[in-house]
Order: structure tokens, then sequence, then C-alpha cells
């Protein structure tokens, strides 16, 4: 019949989810520990990666001021290969430093515009290590009575600050994205205690890896 006869479908009643029913209560907020989630392993690649960078960029500063200011087999066995002098070594370094500074704003572009924040690390750290590889080749011995340690410098240093350019201002917002969890809930522990896992907290735990790391 179609009029004056009731339809026999019934609204659907919602159904709660297991993540629903997890959801802390007011008194849970109030007397439940809240701890972080446990870590996606792609966090630790992210900062594994940092770690890299930051070792690589600190150890070619080290050694670069000597580099730099002192001459190639100097009468006082000082180590040596450009012989700026300090004034001038000091002055490339200093536009060494303003340069790093200054490509996260390109790295950042190419991640928001182009290529995404793993393919613009990916890519940035190929051009790192291209960089790094210039900067090996002309220090060498041969290279350097070639005349060759001054513009590979200038070179090496480009492409490395470009590098870090990439890498820096994409691995610090891309390692907070592993954490996939965005709603606190409460979860029983194998002994049987009850905590609120909270993303902030699992986002802070994260972060001290990661300044770790840096």
């Amino acid at each position: 019949m179609e009029n004056g006869q009731s339809s026999s479908k019934t609204p659907e009643s919602p159904t709660l989810s297991s993540f629903d029913i997890d959801v802390p209560t007011t008194e849970d907020f109030a007397t439940l520990p809240k701890v972080a989630d446990k870590l996606p392993w792609g966090a630790f690649l992210v900062a594994i990666v940092e770690l890299c960078e930051r070792f690589a960029y600190y150890g070619l500063s080290g050694p670069l001021q000597n580099y730099m200011s002192n001459k190639y087999n100097d009468p006082n066995g000082l180590p040596g290969a450009i012989g700026l002098a300090q004034t001038g070594a000091t002055a490339l370094s200093n536009f060494f430093q303003l340069w790093c500074y200054v490509t996260p704003i390109l790295g950042a572009i190419v991640a928001d515009q182009f290529l995404g924040k793993y393919a613009t690390i990916k890519y940035f750290s190929m051009i790192y290590m291209v960089g790094i590889f210039i900067l090996f080749v002309t220090s060498l011995p041969f290279s350097i009575e070639r005349g060759a340690a001054f513009p590979g410098l200038i070179v090496a240093m480009v492409v490395i600050g470009l590098g870090t350019g990439g890498i820096k201002s994409n691995v610090s917002p891309l390692i907070a994205e592993q954490v996939r969890t965005k709603r606190p809930f409460v979860k029983e522990l194998s002994n049987g205690r009850r905590v609120i896992v909270d993303p902030e907290v699992t986002v802070q735990r994260v972060y001290m890896v990661f300044y770790m790391c840096e």
C-alpha cells in the first residue's frame, strides 16, 4: 500500500566505534596520567636524516676556518689550504652561515608548491652530498696545488647551502606529521593501569628525539 502505510524501515541507530568508546571522560582527564603514544618508525627515520645533516654540517664547519685562513704547506706548520688570513676566512665563513639561513626559504617554497616535504628532503640530500663530494675532491693535495681549492670551496658552499635549505625547512614539520593520532584516548597497560594517550605529549616526545639529533 502506498497511502496510509507506515514504512517498516526504521532509522539506523548510531554505532560507537572502539575508538569512540575509549574517549576520555572529564573524570579520566582529572585522574589519569597522560603518556605519549608509541613513536612510528618514520619519526626515527626523519630524525636520523637530521642527525646526518647536522653531523656533516658541523663536521665541515669545524676545520673550515683553518682550511681557509692558512696557506698550504704553511711555514709554521699550521694546517690550511687557501691562505685567506683570518679576516678573509671569517668573512667567507659568515657568508656560508648566512647562505644556509636564507636557503630554507627556497626549500619551503619547493616543498609547498612542487615536490612535497619527503621528495624535497630526498633530492636536496643528494644535492648536499654532491657539495660534500666537491669539497672533498678540491681539498685533496693535487687539487690544492693546481689552484682548485678556492673555487671548489665557493662552489661547495653554494651547493651545500642549497642542500641544507631543502632539508632544514622540511624536516621539522615532517617529523610532526608522523604522529597519526589526533585525539586522546584511554589505554589499559599490561599491568592493568589505565592511562590517557595524548597526541600533544606524543608530539613533545617526537621533538625531544628530534632535538637530541640536532
